[in-house]
């Protein structure tokens, strides 16, 4: 039997009519609960910290979830049986439910896993002790391995357990380290989860480049990842991922961005990468947006050559208003210059006009169709950025 740790006034997401249902069905309404809020939702409540997905651990097995939820007729996903995890759907809220596991046997990529009704059991095989935080629907705080409230407290990422059963368990928690870290930890790294991740650093290769990417872009995605980024490449953990980047760069691109509120993670990949737009493409998995958008910023530093509101006006025209933005802070923190407020107002604000020229105007005018006809049409757009976007431009023959 669990002891309460702490009580809080249940939050919104807790009271929300959505949350109740799903936990009435399966017994978190109980003196001895039956199900319980788990992990980043819990974590994020008492951080203070906006809650986005909510988990729910539970004793029922899967297909016993799956009949309480039919009969109480809440839609369901079937999202990983093997697991454990049954997603229940209330109206246009999802809820990951989850059986309590222990593991059989792991290999640091995949774990044979064991159901159980023990709540500790369940808390030793998670990653960190802020994660195991367990909360009822009334408010009370649960910390199943006497670690986690304090921790939390005192904003350091842990282990739970041996730091090195646990990497051994799975890789990727060498990434969520210090992705946690940079999320929610302060001070220094705990000192034996460094340890444990230095010396496994070598077995992250292992893990899917599509892996890889997700957990990497995430730590990125942080305020300032600058610091976070250097003790990894430092302890050898992804090192070549920073094998051209600079420190100061991505800290003046990181303090530009969270400045004007216009966050972009692909803008720190290509400061990471030494502003060179090809230089993750062996190592990680992108999309062809995420591609598109990476090779935008390479032409719009091209662009920029040199910066005044003339180059930045084409930028927006060519790019967009975004690309444009994050084009420009590159460019500053590259070169360590501070921003003209002028120049940001056009990258954020200016709209480009329409060309007014089209095909048929030309055709009107005696150019032939065809190829011609294009490329006539392409030169005079160019002349007409060239001039600055001029009201009037008209077609002479």
């Amino acid at each position: 039997m669990l002891n309460t740790a702490r009580h809080i006034i249940p939050p919104h997401w807790m009271t929300d009519y959505r949350s109740a249902k799903v936990m009435r069905v399966l017994g978190g309404y109980e003196s001895a609960p039956q199900a319980l809020y788990v992990g980043g939702c819990v974590r994020n409540t008492l951080l203070g910290v906006p809650v986005t997905d909510i988990d729910i651990a539970t004793i029922h097995q899967p297909l016993e979830v799956i009949e309480k939820l039919k009969a109480a007729g809440v839609r369901y996903v079937p999202t990983g049986l093997d697991h454990g995890t049954v997603t229940a759907i209330v109206d246009d809220g999802t809820f990951e439910i989850t059986t309590l596991r222990r593991d059989i046997d792991t290999d640091g990529r995949y774990a044979v896993i064991a159901f159980t009704e023990k709540w500790e059991e369940d808390a030793q095989r998670r990653d960190f002790t802020m994660n195991t935080l367990l909360a009822g629907p009334d408010g009370a705080i649960y910390d199943p391995t006497q670690a986690g409230i304090d921790d939390l407290d005192k904003r350091r990422v842990v282990f739970v357990g041996d730091p090195v059963q646990r990497i051994a368990e799975d890789y990727l928690r060498i990434l969520r380290f210090f992705r946690f870290h940079a999320q929610y930890g302060q001070g220094e790294l705990d000192k034996a989860g460094l340890a444990a991740c230095k010396e496994f650093a070598g077995k992250i290769s292992s893990l899917s480049r599509e892996r890889i990417t997700q957990e990497f872009l995430k730590i990125i995605a942080v305020a300032n990842p600058a610091k976070v980024l250097g003790t990894m490449f430092a302890n050898d953990v992804l090192a070549d991922m920073g094998a051209s980047s600079k420190a100061s760069q991505m800290e003046r691109l990181c303090a530009l961005q969270n400045r004007y509120d216009a966050h972009d993670v692909m803008a720190r990949l290509v400061a990471i990468a030494g502003m060179k737009p090809d230089y993750f493409e062996e190592r990680l998995v992108l999309s062809n947006a995420q591609k598109k958008q990476i090779e935008a910023f390479a032409q719009g530093l091209a662009v920029l050559k040199p910066v005044n509101k003339k180059k930045v006006r084409e930028l927006v025209y060519r790019c967009g208003n975004a690309t444009a933005l994050q084009t420009y802070f590159l460019y500053l923190a590259q070169k360590d210059q501070l921003p003209d407020i002028e120049i940001i107002e056009i990258a954020r604000y200016w709209q480009p006009p329409v060309f007014s020229i089209k095909a048929e105007d030309l055709i009107k005018a005696g150019v032939s169709q065809g190829p011609a006809l294009g490329k006539t049409l392409k030169e005079l757009e160019e002349k007409w950025i060239a001039k600055d976007f001029p009201a009037k431009f008209a077609f002479k023959k």
